[in-house]
């Protein structure tokens, strides 16, 4: 009797694995599905930190304001993974021009153009591709790890840079389920250029660091 009991035990145990098993491949195709979304956000920006080639020369950073930067994505939601395709803009206004002996100027004479400039303000379109981790929680808010890469095209008021580099982004937020196909989105961005250079060949280091709100919806 004890060891029909155990054979009986073990296949009620091997059927409600399975069943249970079934059941979670059945769901998981009610959480995938393509998606949109927008968001708007603060896009607070690193000084813009030029360095010259011979790294003789003085170094120079440009200040910017805080500005504004727009996202719009569309993508695929495996369940706890995302991938997307987005398009972001954003645009900081020129404040001043710090050189190394801390002369401080508010307009400068520009070759490209033929005349004094005060409006350097820094704008960058990116392309890119953005991959999400959702965690599951037992409410209605979740936690979300994010990282990007793909290209941004910078331009600058007086037209010392103005050209396209790889670009990459680090992120993490929260979605907020706010009715049966739509969800509520704040995160923070972490974006940054590699390779940047102005037309004289001079290295130019700088990031944004961007707090963004939006709206995700689920097809």
């Amino acid at each position: 009797m004890g060891v029909i009991a155990t054979i009986h035990g073990g296949k009620m145990k091997k059927t409600l694995l399975l069943t249970m098993l079934l059941a979670g491949l059945g769901a998981t195709p009610a959480y995938a599905g393509y998606y949109v979304s927008g968001s708007v956000g603060h896009a607070i920006s690193g000084d813009l930190n030029y360095k010259s080639p011979n790294l003789i020369d003085p170094d120079a950073s440009v200040i910017h304001d805080s500005g504004i930067a727009l996202n719009g994505a569309f993508g695929y939601n495996f369940g706890t993974t995302r991938l997307e395709a987005a398009v972001g803009y954003q645009e900081n206004a020129y404040n001043r021009e710090v050189d190394a002996d801390g002369s401080v100027y508010y307009s400068t004479w520009n070759p490209v153009l033929g005349r004094y400039v005060s409006d350097f303000h820094l704008s960058a379109l990116t392309v890119m591709a953005n991959g999400y981790y959702d965690f599951n929680t037992v409410s209605g808010i979740k936690p979300y790890l994010m990282a990007g890469a793909g290209i941004a095209n910078f331009k600058s008021g007086d037209g010392w840079i103005d050209d396209t580099y790889f670009a990459w982004q680090v992120g993490a937020g929260f979605g907020v389920k706010i009715a049966k196909n739509t969800t509520f989105d704040l995160g923070y961005r972490y974006l940054r250029p590699e390779g940047l250079r102005d037309l004289d060949g001079w290295h130019v280091n700088w990031e944004s660091h961007n707090i963004m709100a939006g709206i995700r919806y689920d097809f």
